[in-house]
């Protein structure tokens, strides 16, 4: 419960900094911000985490949720005389410090869960997560920083005063960024990026209402997941993968909104299938590998935004979703690959196919 009170504050800041800047000094001042903010948390993000798994949870965290907290109050008490450089050191020294609340989660339930119900807690961990994002932008408009601000503070406070759970610290020890995750995660990132602007795009107004449904749908799928996982995580993953790029394809054709929120219903309940599996493979994972998936979700966002915000001011919205299909393709086929490549190794190395096993 902690842990999901200082989600829902983490899910407010991003545009809780966009908007409370552009409310005193303007949209300019507000963008520079916001990208300080996320190039901060990309940049740091890791660094901090693999302090996290060096020193442990509750040294590191109680430090750098600190000067979080302080970072974004002193953000929201910036009035219209402070300088544009005050403005954007705040909102980087925010992004630097911002708590990876998903990452502590998650390896408290990896330090105390059985295997076998991992799937079902990380699944709920999704759908917390997915509730967050739902209800963030909500309380960003309406309460703000300090909102948000108050609520990562209180969820911070309970995680780490809690005794059980709280993985020893690791010392120098630490694994790489598995390749193939951080590429699933990457790809995910492009389709998370790009599917926002192509929806609000074709939806206008009410682009926020329809991806609404499609977390909810998300978070559905990711609770059916827990409950009914048999073991086959990586076939789950390419299924879902493929199903997103087929259903970014299709939404090319919605010619009403009727349709674009039934087929982006679809599409997104995807997403967690192909997320919590992810997460399921990870494992066992420090807090920096975890928020090395993170950064490489960030990066997708990156570079998907700007690329379909172009393709759709060129070529509509039926286009954006196509272009959406071809980068979201990249996620299926990193799967085959990967699959095919192991049967190589594994024949390679002698080891006999699973064909030849059953004979």
């Amino acid at each position: 419960m902690p842990a999901a009170v200082a989600r829902l504050g983490v899910a407010t800041t991003g545009l809780a900094v966009l908007w409370t800047v552009a409310g005193t000094q303007g949209y300019g001042r507000a963008g520079a911000a916001a990208g300080a903010f996320a190039i901060a948390d990309a940049v740091a993000g890791p660094q901090l985490a693999r302090l996290i798994d060096r020193w442990g949870q509750r040294r590191v965290v109680s430090v750098s949720g600190a000067v979080f907290v302080a970072a974004g109050l002193a953000l929201a008490l910036a009035d219209r005389a402070a300088p544009a450089e005050v403005v954007i050191g705040l909102a980087a020294a925010a992004g630097a410090t911002l708590p990876p609340v998903g990452a502590l989660a998650a390896a408290r339930w990896r330090a105390v869960a059985p295997a076998e119900v991992l799937p079902a807690a990380l699944s709920a961990e999704g759908a917390v997560n997915d509730a967050a994002f739902l209800i963030g932008p909500v309380l960003a408009t309406t309460g703000g920083l300090p909102v948000a601000m108050g609520l990562v503070a209180a969820g911070l406070l309970g995680l780490l005063t809690a005794n059980t759970g709280e993985p020893p610290p690791a010392g120098q020890r630490g694994r790489r960024p598995r390749a193939v995750l951080f590429a699933v995660n990457l790809e995910m990132g492009l389709y998370f990026g790009g599917i926002g602007v192509a929806v609000t795009a074709s939806a206008g107004a009410l682009g926020g209402p329809v991806m609404a449904v499609a977390s909810v749908v998300s978070l559905g799928a990711g609770l059916a997941y827990g409950a009914f996982e048999r073991g086959r995580p990586a076939r789950v993953m390419l299924a879902a993968g493929l199903a997103i790029t087929a259903g970014c394809a299709l939404l090319a054709l919605a010619s009403n909104l009727a349709t674009l929120l039934a087929g982006y219903a679809l599409v997104g309940g995807c997403v967690a299938l192909v997320l919590i599996p992810a997460s399921v493979l990870l494992q066992p994972a420090t807090v920096r590998t975890m928020t090395w998936m993170n950064s490489a979700s960030a990066l997708g966002i990156a570079v998907a935004a700007p690329v379909i915000g172009r393709v759709v001011e060129r070529h509509g919205p039926p286009a954006g979703f196509l272009a959406l299909a071809g980068l979201t393709a990249t996620l299926p086929l990193t799967l085959l690959i990967t699959r095919r490549f192991r049967r190589w190794t594994w024949r390679r190395r002698g080891r006999p196919s699973s064909r030849t096993s059953r004979r």
